[in-house]
């Protein structure tokens, strides 16, 4: 089966809750706050119990795609200044 577009735009509720809560450690309150989506709905939809419109659900990934891209570099910036101190220590 092919997925359009569409759907890969889409993130599943497991999907939205491991990027969420265990790589990002995001809140359901700090998520609410920049997607406008009410905790209760962004709480039902992980469990499974309500869905959420398309356009909300392309604002989430959104906002959660890039907390992702905005760690990682942060990340990444961290780890070449720890190897530029341990290369300079050497």
């Amino acid at each position: 089966m092919l997925l359009t577009a569409e759907a890969c735009l889409i993130l599943s509720p497991l999907e939205m809750k491991k990027l969420r809560k265990d790589t990002l450690g995001m809140t359901f309150r700090r998520l609410s706050e920049l997607s406008r989506v009410s905790i209760a709905q962004l709480n039902e939809y992980e469990h499974g119990s309500n869905g959420l419109r398309d356009d909300q659900l392309r604002t989430i990934k959104r906002i959660l795609v890039d907390a992702a891209r905005d760690r990682r570099q942060v990340l990444s910036k961290l780890l070449a200044s720890e190897m530029d101190e341990m290369a300079a220590g050497s």
